[in-house]
């Protein structure tokens, strides 16, 4: 990974060139180095003489290639160690400015273990100095050390937050690491940057083809739609790119859009078998007269390899079951989550006289969980109505059948058809052949009945009240109950409630946490911090304890340096996660480090801007931290958002008070 092109162009001195290289009229002062001309002669210089040297030889080298360019930089180099040996002889300090440009050379010459030596020399001189970081960790990122890069440059981001140089490298960093989350934090920051101020222009290629990329790593495909989409704007010309596009749109069902750009493929790049043979499933898939042409022309033009998935489809579609058979079903071992393959043997199994019923309703559900993972979920419904009517039909066993509505329940859950699903779970508890079974869709119906919609909040609370008559021992519903009663604000039956799902289960670290997150309600702060921290214990890897035990500390003002460590923590697990990173900001507002707190609420607002929404917390918090920073147009830009966000009248209240205080007395606003 190379990322030279980021470098900042050389330093040019301030002095006068002139007066460098003329030699000193008074030779006794303490300023000046003796030195030997041409010819032996000695003569005396300034110490800046040589610097000025080691920059001529620079730029020339700029302008050269090959040998000549080596040559002049190593001539560089042995004039700035002359320029170093004349300065320390004299007693004149030697600047960050200096140490830069002799790494940068050393870069240049891949003495890349020279080069950060001078840039450590040249970050002990002036802290501040912005190209002492960047060149850095460029070249940290060039050696492949990417770990020392994040955290090198992670620990000095905030003194350079908003510069897009560095968040270009702390993405590079991250996505050479594949830490997912903090690419997309770090590349969604840049995004917002390069929109706000010039920067480098390959920067929004890269930000939109990153984070389009990441996001269908993830999953996240409507992300990565939006995103990859964005990259081939400016870039249309990248088929590589619009053949992932196209199987971003066919992940989302969307299969007349990825049609369309694997047909414009093809009009580019004639006879690309992987287009075609994506362009062939997905026609299979949607529809299948359509699929019947589309193999028709292939295999008139000899595309159609007789072993390969295409051929096995085109199989199916003429009737040729035994041929089909022999082609899919081995590829069904390879490839068993591929859908176009799972549809072809559910064609072939259908007509098949001797199927076994069982079978066949187990590879229709099979295929319905299949469609459901790549959000087909339309797919999915018409699979296990089928698997539904032939249950019903043969009188199958009702536990399959109650399996069948449970599932179809989850799917119309995933389409947001909320009532729909409650309808099918009511069917999965009628169909049920035993109490056991009849419990866990019950709970399932709870579940849902909680939300809002449906709002049946006290119709979900009967229903676990009656199964905890018949099964004391079940600490999930218990756990289910806890839930219910804390948002009906019943606290104590609550905590109650969570305390006998511990009793029943206490390895469970998410019993645990909700137990202390009422007993926070209730005032019992000691045991909401021991339940917190056996939380931590139970699932040390799950960072929602951590944050809020030093959350809580940090809104306390108590032990603030672990709340910091704690905080830390949460964060290091969820990168990505707005509320840690709003806690971690908080947090140093706190403890009075100021750019570290507008730092990371920067990072919070952002994650929220790139889900389009607000949250007022945030807000709030930013307003506070640029007030301190005696910024106090964002302030009121911040708080006002917040005052308008926020519900709950005291809220208000607080943002009123502190907006009127910035009207009258902006310098003091301490709430």
């Amino acid at each position: 990974m190379k990322h030279a092109s980021i470098i900042p162009i050389l330093l040019v001195s301030v002095l006068d060139a002139g007066t460098l290289l003329a030699s000193p009229q008074n030779t006794d002062s303490v300023f000046v180095c003796r030195d030997v001309d041409a010819s032996g002669r000695a003569k005396s210089v300034w110490p800046a003489y040589y610097y000025s040297l080691g920059l001529e030889s620079l730029n020339k080298a700029r302008n050269s290639e090959g040998r000549e360019r080596t040559e002049e930089i190593i001539e560089a180099v042995r004039n700035f160690q002359d320029y170093i040996r004349c300065s320390e002889a004299v007693g004149v300090p030697v600047s960050a400015v200096f140490r830069w440009n002799k790494a940068l050379a050393h870069y240049y010459l891949g003495q890349w273990k020279d080069a950060v030596s001078e840039l450590d020399l040249a970050e002990k001189s002036d802290p501040n100095f912005r190209e002492t970081y960047i060149l850095k960790g460029t070249i940290l990122l060039n050696s492949g050390e990417y770990d020392k890069a994040a955290a090198y440059l992670e620990s000095h981001l905030s003194k350079f937050s908003e510069d897009p140089d560095f968040y270009y490298l702390l993405s590079s960093a991250e996505l050479a690491l594949k830490n997912d989350a903090k690419s997309v934090l770090y590349l969604s920051s840049l995004r917002d940057l390069i929109k706000q101020k010039d920067s480098n222009p390959k920067y929004p290629e890269f930000v939109y083809l990153s984070l389009g990329k990441t996001y269908f790593a993830l999953g996240q495909n409507t992300k990565a739609l939006f995103y990859i989409s964005g990259y081939l704007e400016m870039r249309p010309e990248n088929w590589e790119i619009r053949f992932l596009l196209a199987k971003i749109l066919d992940q989302l069902g969307k299969f007349s859009q990825a049609k369309k750009q694997l047909q414009r493929i093809l009009q580019e790049i004639q006879g690309n078998s992987s287009v075609e043979l994506m362009l062939g499933e997905m026609y299979f898939i949607e529809s299948r007269s359509m699929a019947a042409g589309y193999f028709e022309e292939l295999k008139k033009k000899g595309k159609l390899n007789k072993d390969g998935v295409l051929f096995g489809l085109y199989s199916v579609l003429n009737s040729k079951y035994s041929e089909a058979r022999r082609i899919l079903f081995p590829l069904k071992e390879r490839f068993p989550k591929r859908l176009s393959i799972r549809l072809g043997i559910l064609e072939i199994q259908k007509r098949d006289p001797n199927i076994d019923k069982k079978e066949y309703i187990r590879e229709l559900i099979e295929v319905a969980s299949i469609a459901l993972q790549s959000q087909l979920t339309t797919l999915a419904e018409t699979l296990l109505l089928e698997s539904i009517k032939i249950t019903e039909q043969e009188k199958l066993d009702p536990r399959i059948l109650a399996e069948q509505y449970d599932f179809l329940a989850g799917v119309y859950e995933q389409s947001g058809s909320v009532f729909r699903s409650i309808i099918s779970v009511r069917k999965a508890i009628q169909y049920s052949p035993s109490p056991e079974d009849s419990k866990k869709y019950e709970l399932h119906l709870a579940f849902l009945l909680r939300g809002n919609p449906p709002g049946k909040i006290q119709e979900s609370e009967e229903i676990i009240q009656n199964i905890l008559k018949n099964d004391p021992n079940n600490h999930y519903a218990y756990y289910l109950l806890g839930i219910v009663l804390f948002q009906s604000e019943k606290l104590e039956a609550s905590r109650a409630a969570f305390e006998q799902a511990i009793r029943l289960e206490p390895k469970s670290s998410v019993y645990h946490f909700y137990r202390a997150s009422t007993l926070e309600k209730l005032g019992r702060l000691p045991e909401m911090e021991a339940d917190l921290r056996k939380s931590m214990e139970l699932d040390p890897e799950n960072p929602i304890a951590y944050n809020y035990l030093g959350y809580h500390y940090s809104e306390k003002g108590i032990r603030l340096d672990e709340a910091l460590d704690l905080i830390r923590k949460a964060v290091e697990l969820a990168p990505d996660n707005e509320a840690y990173q709003d806690s971690l900001g908080w947090i140093y507002y706190k403890k009075g480090r100021v750019d570290e707190a507008l730092l990371h609420l920067n990072l919070a607002f952002q994650i929220l801007q790139d889900k389009n929404e607000y949250d007022p917390t945030i807000c709030e918090h930013l307003g506070d931290v640029h007030h301190e920073r005696r910024e106090f147009a964002d302030a009121r830009r911040f708080w006002e958002k917040s005052e308008t966000l926020f519900q709950k009248k005291e809220d208000k209240v607080r943002i009123r008070e502190k907006l009127e205080r910035l009207r009258t007395n902006p310098v003091s606003n301490k709430s």
